[in-house]
């Protein structure tokens, strides 16, 4: 299992004068049935009895109500975004592909860091009069009125972490340290003004390869607060079982890590809050890495401006608001589970974190064990699948509704082939999608060939945690000029888009759409629609051009715009009422009689 992490600060009350039993995710363990089972719940990781988050984004998913013959799920984006720290390490392998040692490098370029393969994770600093490259800079907040406010910078957060690596620019390999953390006084939150920002590059070299390759980068911005406690840095996992099957990445430390933490050091917890809903938040990073393909988010509205720098590498600026993302979490009992969660499982293995069970014993029935699926993963078709079948267990109302600023190379790489062509064409990005939806597809959408349209399918609970407020969609779409016209074989003139969002029944929801083209970027966003799982359709039409009927060394090009209909209006009666039809042939209504 992969090390949960999260963010926040809370008082935590389980039951007064009773131990907790402490067990881990894959223990052999067995809980003793004549002890209750609230007494074996991990107060970091789970919400034991007295548990009451102060905000959304510290919610911890509640503790299994039984054992055995449990099997739980749990959808967390904001999971995924802080788990793990900055380190860079060293393994070998054997011809299998199973660990034979891993080594955690203080120096990338050191001959202590060789091996089969070299992996790395380095969070950014912010740029300064030192460091200008694999960097971020150009902070940017504006307040509701878009009057951009002042700030100033604290430092890196965590300091000290033993993980921290010195990178090498010859190798394009960044230095790896901590976050850094902000301080905005006219963006206050419940916590305070602080902020948490973080960039991160996440690469891997094999021993046959030349230079590292990028899996991931994204960016993050978190509002926190620090206090203090007893915690332990993150760091990967000491443990060779954990970097089996290629596995190059495992989160882990030494003592607890809450799961309400964005980060930690021994002594300090950066516990998340609400972002402001309405502000916009931006950051520039220079990277010496050039980057392709698309991004994708949890953002709102985004501008996104995109340049090559002077190294070769890319310099890419967002400005975004916040969005509320679902948080989804819920424990069935596997006799009674809904049949979809049975049908999506049938043929599939028993992974996910044995809450109780063997780690290795992969052929014990769910009816023995208690497991907790991870819908953490990327998002996927795949994904969006098992999301589909949980989707019934969850009451149609997410669980929590924690806010989110992030942004990420996509992880999916099946591109549709007219797609890809397209992309192939550009050596920069090509695009950004946004959601707040629960599951989606992070690549681009998929292009239909039979009706010309760009779909791109989304799913959340219909409800926010009250079960009574509808949850309202927002998709932003923000595409290169270039790759939209390439995949349309458009010209340069002006494109025109629709866009439609249709519910799984095949009916249409109302949305409000904005689109847009400028600085060679097309922009287009649908807003306020419903779920659970509706379809976005983008349609990009271009009015033909024709040439000019006199002739000339270099015509001019003009739109054709077809000519209306001449239209007229007849006053139709029916005893004393009386109604107007305008038509180009007018004719009236069955029982009526033209005036």
């Amino acid at each position: 299992m992969k090390y949960r992490v999260s963010a926040a600060l809370i008082t935590i009350t389980v039951l007064v004068g009773v131990a907790l039993i402490p067990i881990q995710s894959g223990s052999a363990e067995t809980p003793d049935p004549n002890v209750p089972i609230m007494r074996y719940c991990q107060p970091d990781r789970y919400a034991c009895a007295g548990y009451v988050p102060e905000a959304d984004e510290q919610y911890l998913i509640p503790w299994v109500p039984g054992f055995p013959n449990y099997q739980g799920y749990y959808h967390n984006d904001l999971e995924g975004v802080y788990r793990f720290t900055s380190y860079a390490i060293a393994i070998n392998r054997d011809a299998v592909g199973n660990a034979t040692s891993v080594v955690a490098c203080k120096d990338i370029a050191s001959s202590d860091c060789t091996g089969t393969q070299i992996a790395y994770r380095a969070v950014l600093p912010m740029c300064d009069s030192s460091i200008s490259i694999d960097c971020f800079k150009d902070f940017i907040v504006t307040d509701l009125d878009g009057k951009p406010l002042n700030y100033t910078v604290e430092g890196q957060f965590p300091l000290g972490n033993p993980q921290y690596f010195k990178g090498n620019a010859a190798m394009k390999v960044p230095n790896g340290g901590g976050l850094t953390l902000i301080h905005i006084p006219g963006a206050p939150h419940k916590g305070g003004d602080t902020y948490l920002v973080k960039a991160e590059m996440n690469a891997v070299k094999n021993q046959w390869q030349a230079e590292f390759t990028t899996r991931s980068f994204t960016m993050s911005i978190s509002a926190v607060k620090i206090i203090e406690g007893k915690y332990s840095f993150r760091g990967p996992s000491p443990y060779l079982i954990n970097f089996a099957n290629e596995n190059v990445e495992t989160g882990w430390s030494s003592d607890q890590v809450p799961g309400y933490c964005a980060a930690t050091s021994n002594t300090q917890c950066a516990l998340r809050y609400s972002l402001p809903l309405g502000m916009r938040f931006g950051l520039t990073v220079n990277l010496t890495t050039k980057l392709t393909g698309w991004l994708h988010g949890r953002v709102r509205a985004p501008e996104v401006e995109v340049s090559t720098n002077s190294v070769g590498g890319s310099t890419v600026k967002v400005l975004a608001e916040p969005i509320k993302v679902p948080v989804n979490a819920v424990w069935v009992n596997n006799d009674t589970a809904p049949q979809s969660i049975k049908d999506y499982y049938s043929n599939k293995s028993n992974y996910g974190a044995r809450i109780f069970g063997l780690q290795s014993d992969e052929l014990k029935p769910l009816s023995q064990i208690v497991l907790l699926r991870d819908g953490n993963m990327g998002h996927s078709a795949e994904t969006l699948k098992e999301y589909l079948a949980w989707l019934p267990a969850l009451g149609d109302k997410a669980q929590a509704m924690p806010t989110a600023w992030t942004i990420a190379t996509m992880s999916n790489y099946q591109v549709p082939i007219q797609i890809q062509q397209c992309l192939n064409q550009t050596d920069s990005l090509a695009g950004i999608v946004t959601t707040n939806a629960a599951e989606y597809f992070d690549g681009p959408p998929v292009f239909d060939e039979a009706s010309g349209s760009l779909d791109y399918k989304v799913a959340a609970t219909h409800f926010e945690p009250d079960g009574t407020t509808v949850f309202k969609g927002s998709y932003d779409l923000v595409m290169s000029s270039k790759v939209a016209r390439c995949i349309y074989g458009f010209t340069q003139s002006p494109i025109s888009a629709t866009v439609s969002v249709t519910s799984d029944s095949g009916t249409q929801s109302a949305a409000t759409v904005v689109v847009n083209e400028r600085n060679g970027w097309l922009s287009l966003g649908a807003y306020n629609f419903t779920y659970s799982s509706p379809t976005i359709r983008i349609k990009l039409t271009q009015d033909a051009v024709v040439d000019s009927p006199t002739p000339s060394a270099t015509p001019t090009p003009k739109i054709a715009i077809a000519t209306p209909k001449k239209m007229t209006t007849t006053i139709c009666v029916k005893g004393k009422i009386s109604k107007k039809v305008t038509a180009a042939k007018p004719v009236c209504p069955t029982g009526y009689k033209k005036k």
